[in-house]
This record gives C-alpha cells, structure tokens and sequence, in this order.
C-alpha cells in the first residue's frame, strides 16, 4: 500500500509539493478536485509508476511515494509496482471512437489492439505504398525498355534500308554487335569515313587494270651529245654561201639532188643539169655534211626514244572506284603533268637538232635545262599504286564489300544507342529492377505480417464477452453491448441497433467497463493491485452517477458481517478522485460510514496562483465538504469562515473567486429557474453598477471560463474581505428568510 506523497515537482501544476504533513493513505482514497485544479495530473503521477516511465509532457519530473513498509518508488523506476490507473490517458489510449461517419459507432478495445489497429493500418498503408513503388518501378523499367526496343527496331530498318543485300536482319540482330563493347560505345565514325564504306557498298566490280610500262633510262649522255651538235660545224671551202643562208633552199636542193642522180636535165626547170654544177653542189654537200646530219637524225632519234609516251585513256575513271575518284584525278593529273613537263624538255632539244640537221652550217642555241626524270618516277609509283589498290580491291571485292557492311551496321546501331544513351538507361533499368525486387520482398515480409496481425486481432476479438458482462453489471441489462462484425471490429449496439450519438457519459462508462474488464485479465490479482481512478463522471453527463457509483462500491468493496474483519477493499487500495460534489458524498457515504477508523480518507486538490504561477497542492479534506451534502451548503461555509477569519494566504484568496462564483451561480439557479450568465443576472441581486462590476471582477479573475491578463494582480486581503461581505450581504439583503436559514447551519 501507499503511504502518502512524498514530493512532487515539475510535474505540470505540481511544481513544488511535499506531502510530509499529509495524512496518511487508507485502503480507500476519495479525492475532491474542481476542475483545472490538477486531479489529472496527479493521476498521471500514478500511471508513470503503471508504465514505469515519465510523462512525456513532463521530461524533467521528479516525485516520490512512500509505502506502508517504509520503502519508496520515485520516478527513477526501480521498483515494480502494480497499479493500475483510469484516466484520460487511459482512455485515449485504450479505446478509439471511430464514428466520423455519424452513422455506427466503432470501437476499438485494448491498447494492445489499438496498437494492432493502427500497426495494421500503417502496414497497410505501407503495403499500397510498396505496391505503388513496385509498379512505379516496373513501370518505369518497361518505359526505358521499350525506349530501348523502339529504337533497335527503328535502327534494324534503317539498316536494310541503307544496307542492300544485307539479308534478314532485325533487333535481335543487333545484339551480338552491342555485346562486343562491353558497356561502352565506340568512338563515332567520321563523315568521310561513313562516306567511303557507303561507297564500297554501294560499288560495281572493275575490271584489272594493266600496269603501267614507264621505264626512266639515263639521258645525261644523250643528252650532252645532241647539246654538243648543236654547235658543231663543217669545215669545208666549197661551202655555197646561198645555200648555207637559206636552209630551207639547201633542204629543197639536197632533196633534189638525190632526185637527180644519173640525170643531165632538171626536173623542175627543164634546163641542163651540168658535170660542173653537179660537182659543185656534191662538194657542198659533202661527206663531212652528211655524216653531222647522219649524227643528228641519230641524235634526234635517241631523244624520242626517250619520251614518255603515257595514255590516260588506258586508265580511266569510270575504271576506278567510286572512292578512288579524288586520288585518280590527283595521281593522273601528276602524273600527265611530270610526264607533259619531261617531254617538252626532250622536244626543246629535239626541235634545236632538227633545226641544226636543216642547216649544219649554223649554231644552234641549246635549251637551258635537262629533262628531269625523279619527278616522273615518283609520280608513276603514285599512280602505280593507286592501280594497285584498285585491282586488289577487284581482288578482294567481296571481302571488302562485307567489311564496309558491318562497319556501317555497328556505325548505325552505335548512333542510334548513343542518341538514347543506351548504357544510362540500361543503367536505370538495373536500378528500376532492383527496386522493383526489393518492394517484392519487402510486400512478402509485409503481407506475412499484416497476416498475422489479422489473426491476432481476430483472437482478441474473442474477448469482447468479457466487457459484455460488466457492460450488463453496470447498466443493470443489456441496454449498450459490444458485437463483433465480421472485419474483427467492435460495433456498440443498443438493442438490436447500432448505438448512435453515445453521449460524454455514456462513453465514459464503456471506457471505465473496460478498465474494470482489463482489471481482471490474464489472472491478475486484483487483491495486489492498487487502483487510481479519476473522474469517473463526465463533466458533460452525470446520468450515470449512480450506476458508477454503485458499481464501484460492488467492484472494490465487500461487506460481510459474520467475517473478519466485516469491512474489506478487494483492491489492494483504492484511489477516486472527481470534481463531482455529489458523487463524491454518495462514494463517501459507503466509504466512511460505519467503517472502521482508518479505512477510508478523504483528500482535496487546492490551486494557487500567486504572481501570474499556477501551483496546485494535496490537502486534507476541509471537514465542511464532507460534512454537507450540498455544495452549494459547503461553499456558503467557507465564504463566512473567511470574514471570520481573513487571511493574506494567496492560495485562500484564490480560491475565493470560485467558491463566490459558484456560490452565486447556485443561488441565482434555484432563485430564478434559469442558467444565464452570471453577468446577465448579477445585477438582480447587486443593484448598484460599481459594487457588481467589482464582485463580477472578483469571481472571474481566476474561473477558467475567463481569459485574464497574466499581469492582472491578486486581490489582497482588504479587498477580498470586502467583496466577499458584499457578496454575502446582497444574498440576505435578496432574501433574508433564505439566508437566515443558512446562518443557522453554522
């Protein structure tokens, strides 16, 4: 058992309480609190020992309880303890209304179920949300595949498009390529080199082209003997001076000679052909003469020999290949011109000899340079080669034409991969796939879960008989039971229809059925079992005040006369507080009442509020409140205690504010029959407008039906003396019948 409160501190209100002078606990404990007065927080003390952990509104608590054998339990936790507490906590914890709907009321029961619900919920939702991603994953591989398909498709047909006699060929077909580059693509051919595999393509067979038959033979030689004629002459004194000047008469006469051998008359004129004219002109034409001829004619003849005599028709473009153009008309233009040059060179000696053999008897200029014939041989090995690789592409035709083939399928496959960057987004697929595996798994390890928490919240729906049983307890029948509908959850009837609109009251009772329910489940102990319940009445319905009471009382208290002793808590200890002035006379009338001394104790919550802090406190009970029944009886009571007995205790003027205002609020109730504001019927009984503001002022400053100014000061003795006789004199004044009757009470 509880002993007392040792200290409470940061705890909410209780920012700095001992309980040292507080009377010590009974077996039952009756606790009287307004509201806002601080009973839910000191229950919230009790349930951190429930829980064995601090509020987490109030991180930095510290408290302690003393026990009956001297031991202590503070908010270190480090002795169990078993308590159980009803409270808000408890209640938001425990049951869930779900009833937005307005239609039926659904209830869920039991933290642990709660906590499965709302497990389950979020598994769900987790589920849909892993599904989602699954298929946001899968969606998006299937767009990058199909991105990546389109395009081979679309590259196979452009490639037997431009590639004819490729055969069949499709995207399947491009794969084998693709494997060769093992993830990265190759580097882009260039335009020229597109151009000229398009060119072996697109090519016809030639035909061998014959080799060229270009000799360079030495020259110098020749050359320096025809350069040497040219300035020989025939020394010869019947040289005819008329025949020398005039070449062309001496070419015409020499001719004729030759024509005349053996004749006597000529040919020409008719006229005598003389012995002496004969002789003379074989004298000018001498041996000497004929033989410089002989040598030039010779000469001439060496020089010709000489010549390049290279056809261009015999190689021609239309004989080369397409890509073999360009190169043909560089090495053929070269080639006519090295050629074109070597010969004019040998012409220009020539044409001087032929001039030297018209007239020996002249000197001939020499032409300045000689023939060349390193250029003429470079530029005939530069065409050879060009004929050369023409006829071994005519060799290899086939072979080059196949090679030019895959060298513009892998060109095509790469730029239609390179335009979808293909290895990013296989890149993405892998990654697309891999998320898509890992939502798989993870929805198999969700679904066997959510499974499993199915079935475990279809176990614990087998416990809803329980809380029928006690729903049937307190409520005397079956007026509010519990049904299972067939998703495993708690449907509240009444009678054979859903219970609709349950009001405050009503839902405090199921919520304290199922405290009492959970009281008794998994074989504990109610006998070891302290029990903290607060404010088991609602604020907003107190219909059920004698049901609660009436089921408490046969829930923790026994009597037996022919027993001992006749008197028993079947709790451990019992803890009630409440704010309900009646029900807290009907539980201490069972409670005190022909009980032994010791069996039960009565308690107050009084709140302070001293320079702008609220602070709250656990006192003896005032013997007024469990003296009269009536609140309103209990109120008048301290109000005339206080002028008999002023006092500057803040906490005492604090609370005068209240008592005065409930106090008039009950007077002018059952004066009037009516509920008004008190501001609106204050005036009745308080005629002069100054002296009612100041009481009206007085009884709000700390209600929790006004929002003051935290800068507001507290009344001080004087004043609160003063407002208190106006107060209770107007009441007289109102109806000194009523008022005597009061004073007589005292």
């Amino acid at each position: 058992m509880f002993k007392r409160i040792s200290i409470i501190r940061e705890f909410g209100v209780f920012g700095n309480f001992s309980g040292g002078a507080l009377p010590e606990f009974a077996p039952f404990n009756l606790i009287y609190g307004w509201n806002y007065s601080g009973k839910t927080t000191l229950s919230r003390m009790f349930r951190c020992l429930e829980d064995g952990e601090l509020h987490p509104d109030y991180p930095n608590a510290r408290f302690g309880v003393l026990r009956a054998d001297g031991t202590q339990l503070d908010h270190n936790f480090e002795t169990p303890c078993n308590i159980r507490v009803f409270n808000e906590d408890f209640r938001n914890a425990h049951l869930r209304w779900d009833d937005e709907d307005g239609f039926n009321p659904i209830l869920l029961l039991g933290e642990e179920n709660i906590a499965r619900r709302d497990e389950l919920k979020e598994k769900e939702a987790r589920r849909a949300q892993l599904d989602d991603q699954r298929k946001a994953a899968a969606a998006e591989a299937g767009r990058h595949k199909d991105r990546i398909g389109k395009a081979e498709t679309d590259c196979a047909s452009l490639i037997v498009k431009e590639l004819p006699g490729v055969g069949r060929f499709n995207k399947t077909s491009l794969r084998p390529i693709m494997n060769e580059w093992n993830g990265t693509l190759p580097e882009a051919l260039s335009a020229d080199q597109v151009q000229a595999a398009r060119a072996k393509i697109s090519a016809e067979q030639k035909d061998k082209l014959p080799d060229l038959s270009i000799t360079t033979r030495p020259i110098s030689a020749l050359w320096q003997d025809g350069i040497a004629l040219l300035g020989e002459l025939i020394a010869s004194p019947a040289t005819i001076s008329r025949l020398a000047d005039h070449p062309d008469i001496a070419t015409w006469v020499e001719h004729g000679r030759q024509l005349h051998k053996g004749r006597s008359q000529c040919e020409f004129c008719e006229g005598e052909l003389t012995a002496a004219r004969v002789s003379t002109l074989n004298a000018h034409f001498s041996d000497a003469f004929e033989d410089l001829k002989g040598r030039i004619t010779t000469a001439i003849n060496g020089l010709t020999s000489h010549r390049m005599e290279f056809s261009g028709a015999a190689y021609p473009r239309s004989g080369f290949y397409s890509d073999l153009h360009e190169e043909h008309t560089e090495a053929g233009g070269e080639l006519a011109l090295a050629r074109d040059r070597f010969n004019s060179t040998i012409q220009a000696l020539t044409d001087a000899l032929e001039k030297k053999r018209n007239n020996p008897f002249d000197v001939v200029p020499a032409p300045e340079k000689e023939p060349q014939s390193a250029p003429l041989a470079e530029a005939a090995r530069r065409f050879q080669t060009l004929i050369d690789k023409n006829n071994e592409r005519t060799g290899r035709f086939t072979s080059a034409r196949n090679e030019a083939i895959a060298t513009l399928k892998k060109h095509y496959v790469a730029e239609a991969m390179r335009r979808i960057d293909r290895f990013a987004l296989e890149a993405q697929i892998d990654l697309q796939q891999a998320a898509e595996a890992t939502s798989v798994q993870a929805l198999i390890t969700l679904d066997a879960e959510i499974a499993n928490l199915q079935g475990e919240l279809s176990k614990a729906v087998k416990g809803a008989e329980a809380i029928n049983d006690t729903l049937y307890n307190f409520f005397g029948k079956a007026d509010i039971q519990v049904k299972v509908t067939d998703d495993d959850r708690f449907l509240l009837m009444r009678g054979h229809l859903a219970a609709r609109n349950l009001s405050e009251g009503e839902r405090t009772a199921v919520a304290f059925c199922y405290f009492i329910t959970k009281l008794l489940e998994n074989g504990n102990d109610l006998s070891q079992t302290i029990v903290y319940i607060d404010d088991p009445i609602s604020s907003l319905d107190a219909h059920h005040l004698l049901h609660i009471n009436a089921f408490i009382k046969n829930t923790f208290y026994r009597f037996d006369s022919a027993a001992n002793p006749k008197h028993v808590c079947l709790a451990k200890q019992l803890f009630i507080s409440t704010h309900n002035y009646e029900f807290f006379h009907l539980t201490w009338e069972w409670m005190a009442n022909g009980t032994p001394k010791g069996f039960a104790a009565a308690y107050m919550i009084e709140r302070t509020d001293g320079n702008g802090l609220v602070s709250s406190q656990v006192v003896e009970c005032p013997e007024s409140i469990r003296k009269y029944r009536s609140e309103y009886m209990f109120l008048y009571h301290q109000l005339a205690h206080y002028l008999d007995a002023p006092t500057n205790d803040a906490q005492v003027i604090f609370n005068l504010g209240n008592m005065a205002r409930r106090f008039i609020e009950g007077y002018l109730a059952f004066k009037f029959f009516e509920h008004s504001k008190i501001d609106l019927t204050l005036p009745r009984i308080i005629t002069d407008p100054v002296q009612c503001e100041r009481a009206r002022k007085f009884m709000h400053f700390h209600s929790h039906t006004l929002n003051r100014a935290g800068g507001m000061k507290l009344s001080d003795m004087s004043e609160a003396q003063s407002i208190v006789m106006l107060i209770l004199d107007a009441v007289r004044d109102h109806d000194p019948v009523h008022y005597g009757a009061l004073e007589a009470t005292r």
